[in-house]
């Protein structure tokens, strides 16, 4: 993990002191419908989703303290 700037670690603190409220879910949110149709509808939102762009980052095995 790197090392966090003294303004880094300031700002992580006070947001982690923040209470986030999230409306609750509605019905149709919560589960997937047990018909065949909600469950190919949630599995192609699903293969989408996964297809998203991920990035790539070099690997730089450099250092002493590197595990595989």
């Amino acid at each position: 993990m790197a090392k966090l700037t003294d303004n880094d670690r300031s700002e992580l603190l006070r947001v982690s002191t923040l209470k986030i409220e999230q409306p609750p879910l509605s019905f149709d949110e919560r589960f997937v419908a047990p018909t065949v149709a909600a469950r190919e509808r949630y599995i192609r939102f699903a293969t989408q989703a996964s297809q998203f762009f991920k990035g790539t980052k070099a690997v730089c095995f450099e250092g002493d303290h590197w595990k595989l």
